[in-house]
């Protein structure tokens, strides 16, 4: 993919850090990292980050690779990670297309890779073009994944040991596996060339994510429905002394996720459907590790537009700007999938009083309002939705009974109709001072009295979208 397809913004914030183009390399290929990846354009040392670094989600993202990429396989990819050295990128998706690899005697069909857990890893230059891969037979779904980088060659971190399952389902790792990626290799769960880590005995849907940064190592565990992360000190980990210095509950579905620093960013949704029309049900949830709770839970925005449009992958990687999320979506239906991945590098303090308030639409031939500061907006601090306003009608008409005042956006619409109690002007009104508001799943904000005054009404009030 050509760099004139990217920005300029776009190739200055996904620019990776990197080590000398020289380094011995573990896939055996000779071509040379793309122009952008030049070794004099690198910088002397690594930018040191704290571990209350915090992306801030509500800022614009950019197109890493200026459009969708396809992958080797035609399914959806899981996770990905960045190599810290050479900015190469490592992307897991299940084997597919009936492929018979070099050592199979015939092609296996689809279902059987999905049951058994059969993986394909790509190695994917910043250009977006696979230049690599290496096949994992029986080791799981390929939902977490990690790469350090040691010796000169990148080694993966991923869930290994799956257990295999009936047809028509996925069989998921329940150990944790470190293995050198390399170029054309199959192997196979249980060779030697996997070093297993086994850190909750007994637990299934097993997955980890590398912080290198910060020295530190995640797992996510089962049982389904009942999931839980740890954060270890990776040394220990390496050493197999599985003491964790956090554990806690993890909530809501998840698609992928990623530990940096002292946080857990977690995504979620589902591809567009008669049951998820646009916008979808995209988020992210960000939980501080050391306390276990959940600190933000905040609607993803980016790439509305894509035709299909399915949250997969997120992880943190090095860029010449510093840190950057990096987070994506599965494209493509019907047809093989393809990857689309965006990155945040922006940063934000985190705390609720700095959440900005945002405008909302609302129509100014018909309302007024009383001055600059309460002109309708919203806040979202996780799934709550806080409203602030305070409106006249423009013709000096009396508000009537239902009244749609106006249309909130679909990212903040809540999933069943919710009531607030609002405030009226006190002039010339008889009884209580209040009214009551509804907010409709269809994101009408509506007002009820029957009173039929005039003067404005005003809202500060919250509902929750979930």
């Amino acid at each position: 993919m050509s760099l004139t397809r990217r920005t300029i913004l776009t190739a200055m914030a996904a620019a990776p850090v990197l080590a000398s183009t020289g380094a011995p390399r573990a896939t055996g290929h000779e071509a040379s990292l793309p122009a952008t990846l030049a070794a004099d354009s690198q910088p002397t040392g690594s930018i040191s980050w704290n571990a209350q670094h915090r992306f801030d989600l509500r800022a614009e993202a950019v197109d890493l690779f200026g459009g969708e990429i396809r992958l080797k396989q035609g399914r959806v990819h899981q996770q990905v990670a960045f190599d810290p050295v050479t900015g190469l990128a490592y992307v897991t998706q299940l084997i597919s297309d009936g492929r018979r690899l070099a050592d199979e005697p015939a092609p296996v069909p689809d279902t059987d890779r999905a049951r058994r857990g059969d993986l394909c890893v790509n190695e994917v230059t910043p250009e977006g073009t696979v230049r690599a891969v290496m096949y994992l037979r029986g080791v799981g779904h390929g939902g977490g994944l990690g790469v350090e980088h040691v010796d000169g060659r990148p080694w993966l971190w991923l869930e290994t040991d799956a257990d295999p399952v009936e047809s028509g389902q996925f069989a998921f790792g329940k150990r944790i596996g470190r293995i050198a990626f390399t170029a054309d290799a199959i192997v196979d769960a249980g060779s030697s060339q996997i070093e297993v880590f086994d850190p909750v005995p007994g637990s299934s849907h097993a997955t980890p994510s590398l912080d290198v940064d910060h020295g530190r190592i995640g797992v996510r565990h089962g049982p389904l429905d009942a999931e839980e992360y740890r954060v270890y000190e990776l040394d220990a980990f390496k050493r197999h002394a599985f003491t964790p210095l956090y554990a806690f509950p993890s909530c809501y579905r998840t698609q992928a996720w990623c530990l940096y620093g002292d946080l857990v960013y977690q995504n979620e949704g589902s591809a567009y459907s008669a049951t998820n029309p646009r916008p979808g049900n995209s988020w992210w949830n960000v939980y501080d590790i050391t306390t276990g709770e959940m600190i933000e839970r905040s609607f993803n925005a980016t790439a509305l537009d894509l035709p299909h449009r399915e949250t997969e992958a997120i992880t943190v990687r090095p860029t010449l700007n510093g840190p950057q999320l990096v987070f994506g979506f599965a494209t493509q239906e019907p047809g093989p999938r393809q990857m689309a991945l965006y990155g945040i590098t922006s940063t934000t303090d985190g705390t609720g009083d700095h959440v900005p308030w945002t405008a909302l639409d609302y129509n100014t031939n018909v309302y007024t309002p009383n001055s600059d500061n309460y002109i309708p907006q919203y806040r979202q601090l996780g799934n709550r939705i806080d409203i602030h306003l305070r409106l006249a009608r423009t013709d000096g008409t009396p508000w009537t009974n239902g009244e749609t005042v106006l249309v909130l956006p679909p990212h903040i619409r809540p999933n069943r109709t919710q009531g607030l109690v609002g405030q009226t002007t006190g002039s010339g009104v008889s009884g209580s001072l209040t009214v009551r508001w509804e907010v409709l799943t269809d994101g009408s904000l509506r007002v009820y009295d029957q009173r039929t005054f005039n003067g404005w009404i005003g809202l500060d009030a919250g509902y929750f979208t979930s």
